[in-house]
């Protein structure tokens, strides 16, 4: 999360009277990631305390949001932990603000894990695997923005960024990724993005899932090879055998990979590695990055050579 557009107190509580919340008391950006603008908000009304988060969309347009919407909709109709939009006085849950899409949304408990445990794993394993099955009923579709297409395009654009050998890597996982479209895998609803910090717990207890903003309809696989890639990382280039297990076992629980999908797993965190290495790369120049990519072309090329021997 970051902030990218600013604007004023006065700005601001006249956007917030739309919900008629109470006071405004307080406002701080959240730093963190490179997509979107957040707030921490904060309202009294009554003399009691209530936080919000602000997401101002930066990349997507007013008739994007609704895909989302719906998904948080029906997750937390089904008891899932995360948060759905307030509604305005009219009955509207997407505003604009700055001229952007905006969505305001309740404070969830919790914080984001900095060491990661098996119980954690296995917790977000499920919780995953309850995404997939609870969204499986839904016909709502988004094509995946990160597509072969994008890869090729988005790795010409970085090529003068990084070194003839990692381009030359690049260029070759993104020509097996494009096969592998062709592959016989289960297809839905995935997440997109569920690492650490799009994700939050009270000791070991789960208490929310956020940002889907990535979601669309993908290969299910691939979902659970990018929740890999960020929860079970026992070092910058290697992955944790028992982690990985725990969290495989603790999807299990609400759905059964197919043996296809376990076969071509270790191809899929390659691919998902190569992705935020790539968007990363975009997200500024080498010395002005939001977030580092060579944390992921690190780990892209160890993923790499595992697959080769």
């Amino acid at each position: 999360m970051a902030t990218f557009t600013t604007f004023t107190e006065e700005a601001l509580a006249r956007y917030l009277a739309m919900f008629r919340l109470g006071e405004l008391t307080s406002f701080e950006p959240i730093v963190e990631g490179i997509e979107n603008s957040n707030y921490f908000i904060s309202i009294t009304e009554h003399g009691e305390r209530t936080e919000y988060v602000l997401t101002i969309i930066e990349q997507l347009g007013l008739d994007d949001l609704p895909f989302f919407n719906q998904i948080l909709q029906h997750l937390f109709f089904y008891g899932l932990p995360v948060p759905t939009p307030k509604q305005t006085l009219d009955g509207m849950t997407t505003t604009l603000f700055c001229g952007k899409p905006t969505l305001l949304f309740p404070k969830l408990d919790g914080v984001h894990l900095e060491q990661v445990e098996e119980a954690h794993c296995r917790s977000i394993g499920k919780a995953l695997g309850d995404i997939h099955v609870t969204l499986a009923t839904q016909d709502w579709c988004r094509a995946n923005p990160y597509s072969p297409e994008w890869m090729d395009a988005t790795l010409q654009e970085v090529a003068a960024k990084i070194s003839k050998d990692d381009l030359a890597m690049l260029n070759r996982i993104s020509n097996v990724y494009e096969a592998a479209q062709e592959l016989n895998l289960p297809k839905g609803i995935v997440h997109g993005d569920l690492f650490r910090d799009n994700v939050l717990f009270d000791a070991n207890e789960l208490t929310g899932i956020l940002d889907f903003f990535n979601a669309c309809n993908d290969f299910l696989v691939q979902d659970i090879a990018i929740t890999i890639n960020d929860w079970c990382r026992e070092d910058a280039i290697s992955i944790s055998p028992t982690l990985r297990a725990a969290l495989i076992e603790g999807y299990s629980e609400k759905r059964t990979l197919t043996e296809i999908e376990l076969e071509h797993l270790p191809a899929f965190q390659t691919f998902s590695a190569a992705r935020f290495a790539l968007t990363r790369l975009t997200s500024g120049d080498p010395d002005d990055y939001l977030k580092d990519p060579h944390e992921f072309l690190d780990l892209t090329r160890a993923l790499s050579n595992q697959e080769d021997r």
